[in-house]
């Protein structure tokens, strides 16, 4: 998923990930992971006049029942982008639709993409009643950007195409080995 707009690193504890120390490099490494760095490459504004080129977002998935649960979030950069969803010294407001209602049948990348479309203010609208964390965002957002996103050009990470069934994925057959060992091989 690695693209213009979104690199990432992975760390087995929050102190790594505090410290940018020991980020997991190695595929063989990959289920350590527990902390993440998103490098967001979406312009933002951080008022309503100013922008921020990048966005960096803590994703900890260390929680209770994930991923069932979505992970918990928190802003990195030194700025905090001006929207609804984020606020100085709290998680993003990443909706309860767009994690808790999938159930569990939710990946990493479909959060990439979510943040993407907030911080491009590219969201479905929720009423004229939200007002999120950020009033005075929402009010802008619909009398200065008609409601449009801040930048109709971006481009977001893509999903690979065999994550969610619209390619042919890995092909492989499970061979159940005999009856008193219950492991099994791929082939």
């Amino acid at each position: 998923m690695r693209c213009p707009t979104f690199d990432f690193e992975a760390y087995r504890t929050s102190w790594e990930l505090e410290k940018r120390i020991n980020p997991i490099r190695h595929d063989e490494d990959a289920a350590q992971a527990k902390k993440y760095r998103f490098l967001l490459r979406v312009p933002t504004l951080v008022s309503a006049t100013e922008w921020a080129a990048e966005t960096e977002i803590g994703i900890d998935v260390d929680v209770v029942d994930y991923p069932r649960r979505q992970p918990n979030t928190f802003i990195l950069s030194t700025h905090t982008p001006w929207s609804p969803h984020f606020k100085p010294g709290a998680p993003v407001c990443i909706g309860a639709e767009s994690w808790e209602a999938r159930n569990g049948h939710v990946v990493l990348g479909d959060l990439v993409v979510h943040l993407q479309r907030l911080l491009n203010w590219d969201e479905k609208g929720r009423g004229s009643g939200y007002q999120g964390w950020n009033g005075a965002a929402i009010d802008h957002h619909r009398r200065v950007l008609g409601g449009r996103p801040l930048n109709a050009s971006v481009v977001y990470a893509q999903l690979p195409g065999w994550l969610h069934g619209e390619v042919p994925g890995l092909e492989f057959d499970v061979e159940v080995r005999n009856r008193r060992n219950r492991g099994f091989e791929v082939l």
